[in-house]
């Protein structure tokens, strides 16, 4: 079997660290790579390393007609979910699969089912598969392993404390909105160029699916704090799934810059026996775990039925020291 082919559209902080991750990959090569700046430079040479003989080009239709390769890894620039299947759709036309960097797509057929379908509908004609990955799975996932051992689950309740400067530039911090004011907050969010957040409300039927709850009701509250200048500062998302009026889980996410650099999860569950864990991170956490969750998760992908494939319905993809090619 041949090496899985990647192609790599995105080449800022993220997309440089899956370059040199892969570097030490066996049975996994990188055929490609787009992005905006660097155009015409060797992708290994613009991440730091060594040129691995793949330049950068502007005309993603362009390459996926000319490259063969099984997966396209989307690490661009933050954009909505439809703006991402907008311009991998190409890809997808030319029989490759499609791994996103977004939290959005994790759970589409909660989050937007029109669309889910749109893209379920579009792989299965070409055969290919469309899959969300990066680090709040990796969240999700340590929910879910600290109740295997309960025998009663009353309550979950998590907290995601992350450090934005994990991430090299200011488009991570941006992101949550923070160092905007709020009123360029609400127009981003308006105009679509500021992420609503919504989609931090899809973990949540996902893991009360696994437990046997039936949610029906899922509630968003944002806190957005400012400083003495009115930017904001820190970016709090509090999300709670309810069970007929009864709150079963809530996950609350703080988005801060921190000058103590602390990034850790802090989970409590209610039940039998009771369990409050609380795992402490270097600050790297963000970048590593977002690079790590989806290099480990490309021979995933490319084994996926056809279609449109919540993260959380996949296995957990550890790293990978041998072949990646015996995972496929």
């Amino acid at each position: 079997m041949e090496d899985i082919r990647v192609i790599l559209y995105g080449v800022g902080s993220v997309g440089k660290g899956i370059v040199n991750t892969l570097r030490s990959k066996i049975g996994v090569k990188i055929v490609g790579a787009v992005s905006i700046e660097d155009v015409g430079q060797d992708v290994g040479i613009v991440s730091g390393g060594d040129p691995i003989g793949v330049t950068i080009v502007k005309d993603i239709e362009e390459l996926v007609k000319s490259v063969k390769a099984d997966v396209l890894i989307d690490v661009a620039s933050p954009a909505s979910v439809r703006e991402t299947f907008n311009r991998v759709k190409c890809a997808i036309e030319n029989n490759i699969n499609i791994m996103a960097a977004a939290m959005e797509i994790s759970n589409l057929w909660f989050t937007d089912p029109v669309l889910a379908k749109e893209i379920d509908d579009i792989c299965k004609q070409y055969g290919v598969s469309f899959l969300g990955a990066g680090a709040t799975q990796t969240g999700d996932r340590f929910i879910l392993s600290m109740t295997e051992g309960s025998t009663e689950v009353k309550r979950i309740s998590y907290t995601h404390h992350a450090d934005v400067q994990a991430f090299s530039d200011d488009s991570n911090a941006k992101e949550w909105g923070i160092t905007l004011t709020r009123q360029e907050y609400d127009e981003g969010v308006s105009n679509g160029t500021v992420k609503s957040k919504e989609d931090l409300k899809a973990s949540i039927p996902y893991i009360a699916d696994c437990l046997g709850w039936e949610i029906d009701e899922v509630t968003l509250r944002k806190e957005l704090p400012v400083d003495e200048n009115g930017r904001i500062n820190a970016f709090t998302g509090i999300v709670e799934g309810f069970e007929d009026g009864v709150s079963r889980i809530q996950m609350s996410y703080e988005m801060v810059i921190d000058p103590e650099r602390n990034y850790f999860d802090h989970l409590v569950i209610e039940g039998t026996p009771m369990v409050d864990a609380m795992v402490k991170y270097t600050p790297d956490r963000g970048m590593v775990a977002t690079i790590g969750a989806i290099v480990n998760c490309i021979p995933c992908v490319v084994k996926q039925p056809a279609g449109y494939v919540s993260s959380l319905s996949t296995p957990a993809n550890n790293i990978i020291y041998d072949d990646y090619r015996k995972h496929v």
